[in-house]
């Protein structure tokens, strides 16, 4: 390999990872995407009682790892060549699920080490 070859992988490389200027667009996307799965989900706890309206700090993490949890999510994805679409789709529910998708893969993982 000689060094244009060298340069030009480089450059690809560097360019595939999250926060490439070509993929900070998408990552943001992906990141509200999950971050209002995590406010649907907290919104359905305050009507099923589970804690109150104007708890801030409940929100605001509820939204954090919701958010945390899609971008891992979408990072899988793309790592899998995953549709667009299904990616859309698996950043919003794991967004919504929150700590417990977190919880599943500890556990998955467990499992697969074992």
């Amino acid at each position: 390999m000689n060094e244009a070859e060298a340069m030009k992988e480089a450059a690809k490389a560097a360019a595939s990872t999250p926060f490439a200027d070509g993929n900070l667009i998408p990552t943001l996307w992906m990141a509200a995407i999950a971050a209002l799965g995590g406010a649907a989900n907290f919104y359905q706890k305050v009507k099923a009682g589970k804690t109150r309206a104007f708890n801030v700090m409940e929100l605001v993490g509820e939204i954090l790892v919701s958010a945390f949890v899609g971008l891992v999510t979408f990072w899988i994805c793309k790592g899998y060549s995953v549709n667009e679409w299904l990616t859309a789709a698996a950043v919003a529910i794991t967004g919504h699920m929150g700590s417990r998708a977190i919880f599943i893969a500890e556990q998955w993982i467990e499992t697969k080490l074992k």
